[in-house]
This record gives C-alpha cells, sequence and structure tokens, in this order.
C-alpha cells in the first residue's frame, strides 16, 4: 500500500472509493431479511435500516457486501446477538422474541438494558428481561448490537491501512470503542435536544 493511503483518513478513502450511483448517491450494501424464529420479530426491520444507513458516516460502511437479518439459529438468547463474517464483509443480525430468558449477565450489560427501560426479573440462575415497547428493544439493539458488528467491518475494511490486528481481543476492543462512540454520540444529541426543547421523543 502507499504511503498517501496509510495516512489518510478512513472517510477520505471511503468518499473517494464508495460505489454511487450515477446520479452521485451512494450504494448502499444491500438488506436481506428473512423470516424470524416463530415466536420472534427482527429488533431492526429491513426498512428501518434503510431509514438509518444514509446518516451513518460512509466509512463504516465502505466495503459493506450486505446486511443480512436471519432466524435465531438456537434457543440460548444473545449467544450470539448479531455476527460479523469477515471473508465475506457481511453483518448478520439474528432475531430476538420480546421477552428474553438468559444467562444472568454482567452488571454493565444489565444497565444498558435497564437505560432502555427494560424489565428484568430474576429466577435462579436465570435473567428475565421483558421489552414492553419493541421500539426500545430496537433502539438497543441498533446502539449496543449493529454499531458493534460495523465497528468489526471497520477493522476488517482498514487492516491494510492501519496495521494488521494483533489478535480477537484487540478486534472486540477497537469494535467496542467504535460501538461506544455511536453511543455517546446518539446520547450527545439527545442532551442537546432535551436542552432546546424541554422535552424530547425517542
Amino acid at each position: 500500500m502507499s504511503r498517501s493511503y496509510r495516512t489518510q483518513k478512513e472517510s477520505l478513502i471511503a468518499e473517494r472509493r464508495i460505489a454511487r450511483y450515477e446520479d452521485g448517491s451512494i450504494v448502499f450494501p444491500p438488506i436481506i431479511e428473512r423470516s424470524p424464529k416463530i415466536g420472534d420479530i427482527h429488533p431492526l426491520s429491513k426498512s428501518y435500516l434503510m431509514s438509518v444507513l444514509p446518516i451513518i458516516p460512509i466509512e463504516y460502511l465502505y466495503g459493506l457486501d450486505r446486511i443480512e437479518l436471519k432466524a435465531r439459529e438456537k434457543d440460548v438468547i444473545g449467544r450470539p446477538f448479531a455476527l460479523y463474517r469477515r471473508d465475506e464483509k457481511a453483518i448478520i443480525l439474528y432475531s430476538l422474541p420480546i421477552i428474553w430468558r438468559m444467562q444472568s449477565g454482567s452488571k454493565e450489560f444489565a444497565k444498558t438494558l435497564l437505560d432502555f427501560y427494560a424489565d428484568l426479573s430474576f429466577d435462579d440462575s436465570c435473567m428475565i428481561v421483558t421489552w414492553n415497547e419493541p421500539v426500545l428493544m430496537s433502539l438497543w439493539y441498533y446502539l449496543f448490537v449493529f454499531t458493534h458488528e460495523l465497528g468489526h467491518h471497520f477493522v476488517n475494511q482498514y487492516k491494510h491501512k492501519n496495521g494488521r490486528l494483533l489478535g480477537v481481543n484487540h478486534n472486540e476492543l477497537i469494535a467496542n470503542l467504535i460501538s461506544k462512540r455511536f453511543i455517546n454520540e446518539f446520547f450527545s444529541r439527545i442532551s442537546k435536544k432535551k436542552t432546546s426543547t424541554g422535552n424530547v421523543n425517542l
């Protein structure tokens, strides 16, 4: 790779190389929506994703081959919520029920759920998560799951520019940092809107 490539910002690389239509508009990755597992929903529907892709910085979308909504393959919730297929450059998002029965997670994980008004209860070693408002589960899923997978794609897409990864843990760390950037920006916008209007609608 040339020295100029290594020193350029990812946003400039994406701006120059991302596919565009004849009118100059960006060609976003296709979204393939398959039927969810019986009793589940897709937290992020195809129409919702189509509405948010234009506001995501293009450096996170450049090189992404597709986003695929699939039925959850396992009965265990969150193992995984989603994944990134590096060789295919594809993000796979799995369906979820409105009520989760899952092994108790970390306090930090539980707090993310409570911050989005999920109801938590406990039965033996099981944590029961109830989403009374599916739209809040969708928002949680977008911020804490989808953006994390975007982070994995970002790391993979620019690995030749930024150097080889040191290992899986390093990959996860970068993906977490990118996800937190999206989360912080989201709450910053909410805070500014609330300050200016006195209220806010999620």
